[in-house]
């Protein structure tokens, strides 16, 4: 019974292993996506990122100003957030104040440090000064976010590849020790199966 279980499990054994090493080669790709797409995007999470130029708005949407690291990257150089100095430029016309509402210390933003109410549905370019370059990361032509997407998908990879390597090995250390088992029971029952004493009806000489 046992040794026909192990037989049993091998396929299923071998196809853990298959989708395990498939997954750890998605993985390995998926993290190389990432690092491809991390240094092209233009958010203010990606490494070594630089702000566009121009960001698309619409008038009347309210948008968020973000920049590497947040409250606490400004706050570790000495620059308050609670007093914005941001002008919004349209093309080739004058600088135009842009008001702010810096985010409220209760809020635990990554990266976001105000938000404000967009005057105008165009392409605008904006400064705000002290806090060095910012970004709109939800500005209307931001782009997706493909590198959240890739390391998302990289860390489910990991994740399921492992948990299937795990599982693999428990069942194969499983199957295993239920064939030795099952040796070592054919092994007890082999010398009495040789014994022709053993299992016979002839009970002795009877007196008629």
């Amino acid at each position: 019974m046992a040794r026909s279980m192990h037989r049993a499990g091998g396929p299923i054994m071998r196809h853990r292993g298959v989708v395990a090493a498939t997954l750890i080669g998605a993985t390995v790709l998926l993290a190389g996506l990432y690092r491809v797409a991390d240094g092209t995007e233009h958010h203010s999470y990606n490494a070594g990122a630089v702000p566009p130029m121009t960001v698309a708005l619409t008038n009347g949407h309210t948008y968020e100003i973000s920049v590497p690291g947040g409250r606490d990257s400004l706050k570790k150089r000495g620059i308050s957030t609670q007093v914005a100095q941001c002008t919004w430029t349209q093309g080739s016309s004058g600088k135009r104040v842009l008001k702010v509402t810096p985010v409220s210390a209760d809020i635990r933003a990554t990266h976001a440090i105000a938000t404000f109410t967009s005057p105008v549905s165009a392409e605008v370019h904006i400064d705000c000064a002290g806090w060095g370059a910012v970004y709109v990361d939800d500005a209307d032509d931001s782009g997706w976010d493909y590198a959240g997407l890739f390391l998302l998908l990289t860390t489910i990879c990991v994740t399921v590849a492992v948990a299937l390597g795990i599982s693999a090995l428990y069942a194969r250390g499983t199957s295993l020790r239920a064939a030795r088992y099952d040796d070592e029971i054919e092994a007890g029952v082999e010398p009495f199966a040789a014994d022709p004493e053993v299992g016979s009806t002839d009970g002795g000489h009877v007196a008629r």
